[in-house]
């Protein structure tokens, strides 16, 4: 009988120690899969820059040119939650690379950055939300829409 008296005392341990070290456990593992989400999301914000810029400089600078190409710099909204068209900006310079361009003919540069974006981390009992970092990519104009030989060709999204 006195065998059986300290394991009766003893019979719940293993659980309350398992809460403790499983707790922790889980919040690592999931600190990590958010790690790998996060690295996700900064590759995406960093291509959604790269590819509105590669389309900006070859799209006319028209409101539906420019809708087309936040749209697609944007995945169309699908790749990230809550990232959206909305989120990109587009930005035409002139030769010396930060004044503002005022007319096709003089704009050099276009610059695309990613605006108003935040991550939200999903590890338990941590309500975490990150900015996004400052995402953008400036490349020199192309054609921007303009194409000499052939006057009926279509603007970009039509």
């Amino acid at each position: 009988m006195s065998l059986s008296c300290p394991l009766k005392r003893q019979a719940g341990l293993t659980t309350v120690e398992f809460a403790l070290v499983g707790s922790v456990l889980f919040i690592i593992l999931f600190g990590l899969i958010e790690f790998g989400r996060l690295m996700f999301t900064w590759n995406v914000l960093d291509e959604a820059t790269r590819r509105a810029a590669r389309l900006a400089v070859v799209c006319p600078v028209t409101a539906s040119g420019q809708s087309f190409v936040r749209e697609q710099g944007a995945f169309g909204g699908d790749m990230l939650p809550n990232f959206s068209a909305a989120n990109i900006a587009l930005t035409y310079l002139q030769e010396d690379g930060t004044t503002l361009a005022t007319a096709t003919e003089n704009t050099y540069y276009i610059r695309t950055a990613v605006t108003g974006y935040q991550h939200q981390m999903l590890i338990p009992f941590f309500d975490i939300t990150l900015d996004a970092l400052t995402f953008e990519t400036t490349l020199p104009a192309e054609s921007l829409g303009v194409h000499p030989v052939a006057a009926g060709a279509p603007a970009c999204g039509s």
